[in-house]
């Protein structure tokens, strides 16, 4: 309903522990809906932020909200009961947005993996409120998100057949949505002020925004050009209103967007113009538990146009439908664990496409590696048990793959086309090539020749892709 009224979907995130206990929630029994609602009526909801949802129930702390969540807070105008009727519901969901309802839980639920649910075995264990986002009435089931997390179900979610344990029987629509919602807006036009972050009176300068958010808010940012250096020291969402027209711009000097925060999103910019030393980057990520989201930016013109540095082993770091160019490197990982770099176009960079330093387990798939002077992919300096899989586009660089010093690493699966040299490696043991297209279809095993260091010297050594494919892999 919030990212109803606000426009765009911005992962706008409210605090569920403090609805549940200031409402009368207890971890014996639960709470009851219809003092959840009221009181969103009466008081309404703070931002996350406020009352972080803890990792385990026994570890709630009590009465622990900010001291200023009444500033903070998400309110309805009114709530009601929807008849028992799938039409009524059908109609809510549609016109004013999903659905809390009840059900009767019983013991198979819990082994719910896919498919449409109906109860064939167990007790029954209590009543559970789940929210209805959708329905299918050919052959007639609701589409309902859990509260259980990810790990439950199908990645939370599940689809439970009309009027199956009651899923009908005490549905509540919540009336008219407004507040304070966790986003701040910045607008370069809004030079005269007043400046609150409001999207009447939005910041003029990002980091206005970044400055005065929230811990998980959203800096919505408008078309404009920003020549700004920015410091992301806090969790929360970055946006850009078009990738094409919002760009920060670090008037070549040292980094664009430095992150030394976790759980950061960066999406919807065009970034570009980071300094010219070595280690400069469009993004640099500075917290050894990252945890970093990009995508879906342009990013141009940089030393380094993504640079995940020192992400330890508890972290992981996603980067994904990005169109990074003409930068010196495209991606560059300096002991940065469980990345995974999927879907994106990286090209004409004067260096490397992606380029791995000491970092593991990361997963490359999908992307479109294309012109790069040097390297579609390099890994070098112990990056070990990295997969190279998935449908990765190499394409017309000067050296597709390179391993260097690099062990246990797996290149299945990817398209390899028009570069001076398809792959080669020095020093690099326990690799796997497997099912890769090596340019024209081949029905015999496909030689990578390399070198392996000895004491003295080097020597020549083969690996060998024993099944390469016949005919190249489409994406």
């Amino acid at each position: 309903m919030v990212q109803n009224e606000v426009g765009f979907p911005f992962d706008c995130d409210l605090s569920e522990a403090h609805l549940f206990f200031y409402s009368g929630g207890n971890l014996n029994w639960g709470s009851y809906p219809e003092n959840d609602s009221q009181y969103l009526v009466d008081y309404g909801i703070p931002d996350e932020a406020c009352w972080p949802y803890p990792s385990e129930i026994k570890r709630y702390p009590l009465n622990t909200t900010s001291p200023d969540w009444q500033n903070r807070t998400v309110k309805i105008k009114n709530w009601s009961y929807l008849p028992e009727d799938p039409i009524e519901i059908k109609k809510a969901v549609m016109n004013n947005g999903p659905v809390p309802t009840y059900f009767v839980v019983y013991q198979d639920f819990w082994y719910y993996k896919k498919g449409i649910y109906q109860h064939r075995w167990g007790k029954l264990v209590a009543p559970h409120y789940v929210t209805i986002v959708g329905w299918n009435d050919n052959p007639g089931y609701w589409i309902i998100k859990n509260s259980w997390g990810k790990s439950w179900g199908d990645s939370g979610w599940f689809k439970i057949k009309y009027g199956e344990c009651s899923i009908e029987k005490k549905s509540f629509y919540l009336e008219d949505v407004y507040g304070n919602f966790p986003i701040l807006y910045v607008d370069d036009d809004n030079t005269h002020g007043p400046w609150d972050g409001s999207e009447d009176h939005p910041y003029q300068y990002i980091q206005d925004g970044i400055n005065n958010a929230y811990e998980g808010w959203t800096v919505f940012v408008k078309n404009g050009i920003y020549f700004e250096n920015l410091i992301v020291n806090k969790t929360l969402n970055l946006g850009g209103e078009n990738k094409s027209k919002t760009i920060i711009d670090g008037n070549k000097n040292e980094h664009v967007i430095v992150v030394s925060s976790k759980n950061v999103k960066i999406s919807g910019f065009t970034i570009k113009n980071s300094g010219s030393n070595p280690f400069d980057a469009g993004i640099k990520t500075l917290n050894l538990a990252s945890n970093i989201t990009i995508f879906n930016n342009i990013i141009e013109e940089n030393e380094n146009g993504i640079f995940l540095n020192y992400a330890y082993e508890t972290s992981w770091n996603i980067v994904k439908e990005n169109h990074i160019h003409n930068n010196q490197n495209g991606i560059y990982l300096h002991w940065s664990y469980n990345s995974d770099i999927f879907d994106n176009l990286i090209e004409f960079n004067s260096k490397n496409a992606i380029e791995l330093e000491s970092s593991e387990k990361t997963k490359i798939s999908g992307n479109v590696l294309r012109s790069n002077g040097q390297c579609g992919i390099y890994l070098r300096s112990s990056s070990n048990k990295n997969k190279v899989n998935g449908k990765n586009q190499i394409i017309d660089n000067n050296l597709g793959v390179k391993l260097d010093n690099s062990y246990r690493n797996k290149v299945i699966g990817n398209n390899f086309i028009d570069n001076d040299k398809q792959a080669e490696f020095y020093n690099s043991r326990l690799n796997i090539w497997h099912r890769n297209y090596w340019g024209r279809p081949r029905f015999i095993p496909k030689l990578i020749v390399g070198e392996i260091k000895l004491i003295f010297s080097d020597i020549n050594c083969l690996n060998i892709d024993w099944r390469p494919t016949i005919l190249p892999y489409k994406i």
